[in-house]
């Protein structure tokens, strides 16, 4: 059964609306997932807390609202004023859903595949594409460094297309500390312009831990420390490097395909 909400005041509102802050995502353990099809995708997943729709939302965005009152899923209709509030994109389709932010242990997770870990990524699209990539091809989960961006906030989330929810990622992770404490599991190695063949990538005999540095300013020093190598992607002439989230989805491809 859908409810009608028309006070700015109520307190699911309120958390919704401090869900487009990284302080507010930490705080409340939730997140948004904004979109028809990104919700509806997530519903046939996952639980969410909530689905929040516009009183003007279009037939789509109300057909997936229907769907999850029909799940017994919370479903909250509100003006479109008030969604607004709430909504991160231009033009929004007028529904989004509460989602709990996954909780895993780090040291639960298998020492197995590909770790991506990302060393200073901050910006939004970037970090949405690399997830992307990762859920593409495989990779066992993500190790977001601290000083990266919340790979949870409202840009991320629509830049990966929804599937943060569908790859384990942990974040604000000390990654000098991860790498030291893991070094006898993986073989770290980093992407750098100047660095070695792909095949290093290859037959591995520990973990992979593919390290992807910030945009500005690549690995940082003292993750560099601990690392066993580098990779570069061959390039013509006249390209100096490519941007970090893509040189990610091409190596992450390489491996999947050899």
């Amino acid at each position: 059964m859908k409810i009608k909400i028309s006070s700015p005041s109520n307190t699911r509102l309120k958390i919704a609306r401090s869900l487009l802050s990284r302080s507010g995502i930490l705080k409340n353990r939730m997140f948004l997932m904004e979109g028809p099809r990104f919700v509806s995708d997530y519903i046939s997943r996952e639980t969410p807390e909530l689905i929040l729709i516009s009183d003007m939302a279009g037939s789509l965005s109300g057909s997936v609202a229907d769907k999850a009152d029909g799940m017994n899923i919370r479903v909250l209709e509100i003006p479109e004023k008030l969604f607004n509030d709430i909504s991160d994109t231009k033009t929004s389709q007028g529904i989004t859903a509460v989602c709990p932010l996954p909780s895993l242990n780090i040291d639960s997770l298998p020492r197995k595949g590909v770790f991506l870990l990302l060393d200073g990524i901050s910006d939004p699209g970037n970090m949405g594409t690399l997830i992307r990539s990762a859920a593409a091809f495989g990779c066992t989960a993500i190790v977001a460094g601290r000083g990266s961006c919340c790979p949870f906030a409202p840009k991320v989330t629509r830049a990966a297309a929804g599937l943060n929810s569908t790859v384990p990622i942990i974040f604000d992770t000390d990654l000098t500390a991860f790498m030291q404490s893991n070094s006898h599991a993986f073989e770290f190695i980093g992407a750098d312009a100047s660095g070695g063949e792909i095949n290093r990538l290859r037959n591995l005999e520990k973990c992979l831990g593919l390290v992807i540095g910030s945009e500005a300013h690549g690995i940082s020093e003292e993750t560099g420390k601990h690392l066993s190598g580098t990779v570069a992607i061959p390039m013509i002439g006249g390209v100096e490097s490519l941007n970090a989230a893509v040189t990610a989805s091409i190596l992450l491809y390489e491996l999947s395909s050899g």
